[in-house]
């Protein structure tokens, strides 16, 4: 049994140490691009340009909070695995002293912890997509809106969308 356990136990360290424990907080680009100061001369986006970036990082910013809910969903999914796969290593060598309890209550454990191991292989790669996804719309909106703009068309864009 210990044999078997020992692959999806790698996997959950593994992706806890290298992948979740990694990801960073969502980024505000809506208050960041709200914040830049408007240039007086030459404006580098024109008004229209300014709406689509300020709708797109309201988009970006409701997109990296649900990312970010992924990858608290993915890391206690994890905790609880190692929790319990530690306290099965821990009982092992002491299992021929249960009584009919303490082995049912030994088998729900090993239950649960292979029900998180298989709920963690299917959730992993798709919160792995989902950050790359992110991470790559963060970049080109950074490409895309980094100019500078004026104050009226700051104005008129925070109208238009109803930011405050």
């Amino acid at each position: 049994m210990k044999r078997a356990l020992g692959p999806i136990i790698a996997a959950l360290i593994g992706a806890t140490c290298l992948g979740a424990g990694q990801a960073q907080a969502a980024r505000t680009l809506l208050a960041d691009m709200l914040a830049r100061p408007p240039v007086a001369d030459r404006p580098v986006m024109s008004a229209l340009a300014l709406e689509a970036c300020l709708a797109r990082a309201k988009e970006l910013d409701r997109t990296g909070v649900a990312v970010d809910m992924q990858v608290v969903a993915i890391d206690r999914l994890a905790a609880e695995g190692l929790l319990l796969q530690n306290q099965i290593n821990a009982e092992l060598p002491v299992l021929g002293d249960f009584d009919e309890k303490g082995l049912n209550d030994f088998q729900q454990r090993v239950i649960r912890r292979e029900q998180l191991a298989r709920q963690f292989k299917t959730e992993f790669p798709v919160y792995q997509q989902a950050q790359k996804d992110y991470d790559a719309a963060v970049a080109e909106f950074e490409r895309n809106c980094a100019g500078g703009f004026s104050a009226s068309d700051l104005a008129a864009a925070k109208t238009k969308l109803g930011i405050k």
